[in-house]
């Protein structure tokens, strides 16, 4: 692996731990590397890039729609609100042109997941209760792997993506076998119901393209373990200490009827992209306690997000990009972007995993690369 290689992998597995103040916001190691390389690469290179994947020209497609729906907010944002609610969209835009420009290399994305699995299962020895985060508006889980993305569902969601990588070549690479389980492991030990559902559909998927029953009764033997897990969990951590996951499910579909009356107030370009967290509190649709976690700067189903904030068109536009995603260097990629997609859709509506950088990077990267081999 270059020096490049190791970069990218440490500023992917560095996840919410390094954030630095940038303007009202703040921006993550990962975030500051591509910008850093973007401008590097486009001044040394005089802005010549090779032509697009279909999948680069799905997302452009969004980000135009996305900036006009911001535009046309019918939220009266303030200068520096309308700053915040825009440089999402820019991070959206550097991602896309950043894998537009780099050769993706799959070993530095598995090594990512497999470092963030073992850092997971560090912090779940040393650091297994993390109330102390919630004064900085995180959740606070208690003997769950967040890793270092401080989510169990977006870890748990990586998880599975590396494990794809990960599933590949298995008789050419026996040490993928050994990292499996261990990505596994600390899959199980998120406890992150949506998480297993994203496991269960990327492999049953797989297993179809390959036509493998074997690799079907596995995935299925595999799943029944981790919801066995889940159960141990419940029973002997969750319930002993008072920990609500009724309250949980009820606090998400609160969220999915926040977005949804949003959608329906204005169903043509949204209230504005990344403008949700302004929306629900000029609209009085959460309470002042919500507004100060991290959960209220979107939805937690990432289509419900897309709708609310930029309307059908946006729906639409951000669908296309998806299909865009799978017809991208298609069908060599069928039996690896097709059953992550697949997985992360079911997973994005209990979570807003699909603009969760390190996916969305993991996403565009598979998908227009040019190098994707059978799995095996």
């Amino acid at each position: 692996m270059s020096i490049f290689s190791w970069i990218l992998t440490l500023s992917i597995v560095a996840g919410q731990l390094i954030r630095l103040p940038f303007g009202p916001g703040s921006m993550n190691l990962l975030d500051l590397f591509i910008i850093g390389f973007l401008v590097f690469h486009l001044l040394k290179f005089r802005f010549k890039l090779k032509k697009p994947p279909v999948c680069i020209k799905g997302a452009m497609f969004f980000v135009l729609i996305a900036i006009l729906s911001l535009i046309f907010s019918p939220l009266k944002l303030t200068l520096p609100q309308i700053l915040i609610s825009f440089s999402y969209t820019l991070r959206f835009l550097f991602y896309i042109v950043f894998a537009w420009i780099i050769s993706p290399n799959f070993h530095t994305l598995k090594l990512a997941g497999v470092s963030l699995a073992i850092l997971g299962l560090l912090q779940l020895i040393f650091f297994p209760d993390l109330s102390f985060l919630s004064i900085l508006g995180w959740d606070p889980h208690y003997f769950r792997i967040v890793s270092t993305f401080l989510d169990p569902n977006f870890a748990g969601a990586f998880f599975v993506l590396t494990l794809l990588l990960l599933s590949r070549n298995f008789a050419k690479e026996k040490l993928n076998f050994w990292w499996f389980l261990l990505v596994y492991a600390a899959l199980l030990l998120t406890f992150s119901r949506s998480s297993y559902i994203m496991f269960f559909v990327s492999f049953t998927i797989l297993a179809i393209f390959l036509k493998s029953w074997r690799l079907q009764i596995i995935t299925i033997g595999l799943f029944a373990l981790l919801l066995l897990g889940f159960f141990i969990y419940a029973q002997t951590i969750s319930l002993p200490r008072n920990i609500n996951r009724t309250e949980s499910a009820a606090f998400r579909i609160n969220t999915w009827t926040q977005g949804w009356q949003l959608f329906e107030k204005h169903p043509i370009l949204g209230v504005g992209f990344n403008a949700y967290r302004y929306a629900i509190r000029d609209y009085k649709l959460a309470d002042l306690q919500f507004l100060k976690g991290h959960g209220s700067n979107s939805n937690d189903s990432s289509l419900l997000s897309v709708a609310a904030t930029t309307g059908l068109l946006g729906l639409f536009a951000f669908g296309y990009f998806l299909f865009s995603l799978i017809k991208t260097n298609y069908p060599q990629n069928r039996k690896l972007i097709f059953p992550a997609l697949a997985g992360l859709l079911f997973h994005s509506l209990f979570a807003n995993s699909l603009f969760f950088p390190p996916i969305l990077l993991w996403l565009i990267l598979t998908a227009s690369s040019d190098k994707i081999h059978s799995t095996s």
